[in-house]
């Protein structure tokens, strides 16, 4: 029982170790190694349950991974204390981990005799199906594997033909044919031949696709400035704060030449309309009647409340509407559930409910160029981005990301932005309040970037792009196809296999 324990230990405290390959230490090919021991463990029963090695080893990364600026933004966002802020998170992790358990424990019960289709067919797909699955609820694909090798050569381009849960499929796929190897091919030439061949196709195919461009140049470039202001939100906002930072935005857009200039998501940390009298004015003055657009919630007779983007020329009509909320940030899931009820009374959280927009939104068009709109978190949905993209030439995501205080959470809505470029193939600009404020070409590179936690702007000249990647055309439907496709053929498999033997 107690080496039993031990072991337990040492899988939660080896899944933690997949931080590593995230960011800020994006030591990305780490994952290879640590995949690799960890489906050789799983191979060879290094625990007796199935359900519980997998389940460890995933709460152990997703503690790593989103255990502190998960617990930062309970306790900014919603003013809970630390231990609940803890408690939460913990609620949060434990959900999670579950779904690597049961894929654990599936895959022992569904393997079939011929190793190589289990390890780099059966397990990626049982693997990307709950990265899917998770995907269609917050916290969405916050941790799909795919996003840690966006800066790599041999995979970015996967990207615009199958998007990011295909790069996820390949990851694991691969370090399922390095432990296909070591467990049952090491003493052969031939099998280090065969996984070596499929090694060189997979990454010859990448580079070959990497050469094709979907999209073209649209129009004139347009110049753009990104404002990066440095200012904390905080849930109990003051007068006093309202005027700084209405100080700290009319310096840095002061004479500021650009047809664009665009401000992070609700800056002002509340509703327009309480602003300083004439603050609109000024503005416009100051930018000399350029477009400015900036990030902010706003509020109509009858509780009717929506968050988005709007233009200091009309600050009362959002732009874009935010499809995508926060729960318990912009709305409280699950409401009239007793258990939940109770919860936030306890909390004692006052929160206003705000009402989508629509899952596809016309773009804004500035000087020829058709800016897409996507708002904090909705830069981690790859077919939502997607579907807003084919009909837009820029793309741009506006966040606030001091709720998180100075965690490593921007590094990781960076990479979802890099991912966002590559799988459209358009220019991507990110504003955030605290940072990361960026520009991120077609290919995915950055171009420029403010430093994090301080006052900035960016002044760049952006090149519209229109066409359609073959992800923007077909979403995440073929990895879904081949996931369920593997699931059910092992499953059909496994009856069969049975069927014969009651016949017998």
């Amino acid at each position: 029982m107690q080496i039993l324990l031990i072991r337990y230990i040492l899988v939660i405290l080896f899944g933690s170790c997949m931080a590593f390959a995230f960011p800020p230490h994006a030591v990305s090919y780490i994952v290879f190694v640590i995949l690799t021991l960890f489906i050789f463990g799983l191979q060879k029963r290094f625990t007796k349950s199935s359900f519980w090695y997998g389940y460890g080893f995933y709460f152990g990364a997703v503690v790593a991974f989103i255990g502190y600026w998960f617990s930062s933004y309970f306790h900014t966002q919603l003013g809970t204390g630390y231990l609940l802020s803890y408690a939460l998170t913990s609620i949060i992790c434990f959900y999670t981990a579950f779904y690597i358990g049961i894929i654990c424990f599936l895959y022992n019960k569904l393997r079939t005799g011929n190793q190589f289709f289990n390890l780099v067919v059966l397990f990626p797909s049982l693997w990307v199906l709950t990265e899917l699955i998770r995907g269609l609820f917050f916290p969405r694909s916050w941790y799909v594997l795919g996003n840690i090798v966006v800066n790599s050569p041999f995979f970015s381009g996967f990207y615009p033909v199958f998007g990011v849960y295909f790069v996820s499929w390949l990851i694991v796929a691969i370090a399922g044919l390095i432990c296909y190897f070591f467990c049952y091919q090491q003493k052969s030439l031939g099998g280090l031949v065969k996984c070596l061949c499929v090694i060189i196709i997979g990454v010859s195919m990448s580079y070959l696709l990497s050469q094709i461009r979907y999209t073209k140049k649209f129009g004139s470039p347009i110049k753009v400035a990104l404002i990066q202001p440095s200012v904390f939100s905080t849930s109990s906002l003051t007068e006093q704060k309202l005027l700084e930072t209405e100080g700290i935005i009319e310096k840095l857009v002061t004479n500021v030449n650009a047809s664009l200039i665009i401000l992070p998501e609700t800056i002002f940390g509340t509703d327009s309309h309480y602003l300083s009298d004439g603050y609109f004015d000024r503005l416009k003055h100051l930018t000399k009647g350029r477009e400015l657009i900036f990030g902010s919630p706003l509020s109509w007779p009858g509780e009717r409340h929506q968050t988005g983007v709007a233009n200091i020329d009309n600050p009362d009509h959002l732009i874009y509407t935010k499809h995508y909320l926060v729960p318990f940030g912009e709305y409280i899931p699950l409401q009239g559930n007793p258990i939940m009820d109770f919860l936030v009374q306890s909390i004692g959280f006052s929160l206003k409910n705000y009402i989508p927009g629509a899952y596809i939104q016309k773009p804004m068009l500035v000087n020829g160029q058709k800016f897409a709109f996507n708002i904090c978190y909705e830069n981690t949905i790859n077919d939502f981005v997607a579907k807003n993209a084919i009909a837009a030439t820029i793309l741009i995501n506006q966040s606030d990301l001091s709720w998180y205080g100075k965690t490593v959470m921007k590094d990781s809505s960076l990479q979802f932005s890099q991912v966002r470029a590559l799988e459209n193939q358009r220019y991507f600009l990110q504003d955030g309040n605290t940072g990361d404020t960026v520009v991120i070409n077609p290919m995915g590179q950055i171009e420029q970037k403010i430093p994090a936690f301080e006052e900035g702007l960016i002044i760049t000249s952006v090149q519209g792009y229109s066409g359609t990647t073959p992800f923007e055309f077909m979403g995440n439907t073929p990895i879904w196809l081949l996931c369920c496709l593997v699931l059910l053929w092992a499953i059909t498999k496994k009856f069969v296999k049975k069927s014969k033997h009651f016949s017998a």
